[in-house]
C-alpha cells in the first residue's frame, strides 16, 4: 500500500468513528418513538450501524496489516507506487500502480494484481506488453516510469 493510500484509509476510519456517534443518537431517538417492531427509522439506523461497524473493522484490519511501500527510487522498472505513461491504439494514458485496496480505475489507479497492473509490473521504458481483455488482446508500450 502506498503512503497516500494508508493516509486515506486513516481519514476514512476517523470519519466512520465519528459517524458511529451520530448513528447511536438516531437509534436512541427512534427507540423513544415507541414500538420497535414497526419503526422503520429504528431498523434503518440499526442497519446503518451494522454497515458502519463492519467498515470500521475492515479499515482497522487494513491499517493494522498495511505494508507501506516507498515511492520507487529506481524508475527503471515498473513497481508498486510507479506512475507510468503508456501508449496503445487509443492514445497515451497515465496510471499509478497501487495495491488492491487503493485501486480506483476512474482515478487511473490500477492494482498491481489486476491483469493490466500485472502486465506492466517489472517491465521498463520502451517495452511492449500485452493484456488479454474481453475485447481481445490489447498492446501497450511503456513510455515513461516515474
Amino acid at each position: 500500500m502506498t503512503q497516500s493510500g494508508l493516509e486515506k484509509a486513516q481519514v476514512e476510519l476517523e470519519a466512520l468513528v465519528l459517524r458511529r456517534k451520530e448513528i447511536i443518537e438516531k437509534i436512541k431517538a427512534a427507540k423513544e418513538q415507541g414500538d420497535l417492531k414497526e419503526n422503520g427509522e429504528y431498523h434503518e439506523a440499526k442497519n446503518d450501524m451494522a454497515f458502519n461497524e463492519s467498515k470500521i473493522l475492515e479499515l482497522e484490519d487494513l491499517i493494522r496489516n498495511a505494508e507501506v511501500v516507498e515511492s520507487p527510487t529506481n524508475s527503471q522498472f515498473v513497481s508498486l507506487g510507479s506512475q507510468i505513461k503508456v501508449r496503445n491504439g487509443a492514445g497515451d494514458r497515465e496510471f499509478l500502480i497501487v495495491g488492491p485496496s487503493e485501486a480506483n480505475p476512474a482515478e487511473r489507479k490500477i492494482s498491481d494484481e489486476s491483469p493490466l497492473g500485472q502486465a506492466f509490473m517489472h517491465h521498463s521504458v520502451g517495452e511492449e506488453v500485452e493484456v488479454e481483455t474481453p475485447a481481445g488482446i490489447q498492446k501497450y508500450t511503456i513510455l515513461e516510469i516515474k
